[in-house]
């Protein structure tokens, strides 16, 4: 039996979830949105789901973000285990080089052996944590 926490991060709404954009700043991430991540990382929790939200400025998708995923998820809290989309979450194979390990539903798409033939140290690295 897995844990698997969600929706990370600043997904705080149901409605229109996969097309709105959350920035928010350091402080008020790590105050006020992490806490809950920080507690279930702590628990080791075996997987974080990825939300279908845009983060930041440049309001990249959050399952491709490298700050969230790859700074702040496995640097900052030190998450081991692995990173895995939503359903249709993820918009770019590229979004295993910011941190996703899996990409749901399945391998088909996005993550695919031809998609990501470019990312070979990142699939090794994802494989390994899933």
């Amino acid at each position: 039996v897995m844990a698997v926490v969600k929706h990370f991060a600043f997904n705080e709404q149901e409605t229109h979830r996969d097309s709105e954009s959350s920035v928010v700043d350091e402080r008020t991430a790590w105050e006020l949105y992490y806490p809950p991540f920080e507690a279930a990382v702590g628990a080791n929790v075996s997987a974080v789901m990825c939300s279908y939200n845009r983060v930041g400025e440049d309001e990249t998708p959050a399952c491709g973000s490298e700050q969230l995923l790859g700074n702040d998820l496995k640097g900052a809290m030190d998450f081991q285990g692995f990173v895995m989309s939503d359903w249709g979450a993820a918009h770019s194979s590229d979004a295993i080089t910011a941190g996703l390990d899996m990409v749901m539903p399945g391998t088909s798409g996005l993550f695919s052996s031809q998609h990501l033939k470019a990312h070979s140290g990142n699939v090794s690295s994802a494989a390994q944590r899933v």
